[in-house]
């Protein structure tokens, strides 16, 4: 019986993937001048979905983001409240105090604008460095896995349109990783090291 399987191109896994194959394939084709391909079919989606490590990094994330949009929200009533009674003294202070408080208050709205970007930008930075540690430490179980069941070559499930349940190596894969990856710690992003690439990101 085969599946039928997603066709989105996952690029890191796609690339990675098959320089995997390609170098099983190489070292038998000195060999043997042919080699039949033997593939097995990796869920790299999965993994980076269901991973305990995948999924405390999340975790990890999602404080941080729950934080933040807190601090927008208090952040905006600030704001409002204050952009009011700007309003409201409009009429009553002379025009070039009033040309000054306004100006004051664009540039702390400017302010605040620009310290969340940095804020998403620098937790984007963290994150996808940590998720590079689990994609890391995937392929190399993932070329453990298949020089184990004498596979030459592993593709992305996402690449494949069908597939027999017997190529999926994606549980074995899964739980190796588990078992010598359980975790991975994330930075904080409001590190000196996550700010600085963070804003050189926005630039």
């Amino acid at each position: 019986m085969t599946h039928m399987l997603p066709s989105r191109l996952s690029g890191f896994a796609f690339t990675a993937l098959i320089i995997l194959g390609l170098a099983h394939s190489s070292v038998s084709a000195q060999q043997n001048n042919f080699t039949r391909p033997i593939i097995g079919v990796l869920n790299t989606e999965l993994i980076e979905r269901d991973s305990l490590a995948a999924k405390g990094v999340r975790l990890e994330r999602d404080k941080f983001v729950t934080r933040y949009q807190t601090e927008v929200r208090d952040l905006e009533v600030e704001l409002r409240e204050e952009e009011q009674r700007l309003t409201q003294q409009r009429n009553v202070l002379a025009p070039e105090v009033f040309q000054q408080q306004v100006e004051a208050f664009q540039a702390k709205l400017a302010t605040a604008q620009q310290d969340s970007r940095v804020k998403q930008q620098n937790l984007n930075v963290v994150f996808q460095q940590a998720m590079v540690q689990i994609r890391q430490e995937m392929l190399r179980i993932s070329s453990q896995v298949a020089q184990e069941l004498g596979i030459n070559m592993v593709m992305p499930q996402n690449l494949i349109l069908l597939s027999d349940p017997s190529m999926d190596i994606t549980r074995p894969v899964l739980d190796i990783l588990n078992e010598r990856l359980p975790s991975v710690e994330m930075q904080n992003p409001e590190g000196a090291v996550a700010q600085a690439e963070g804003e050189a990101a926005a630039e």
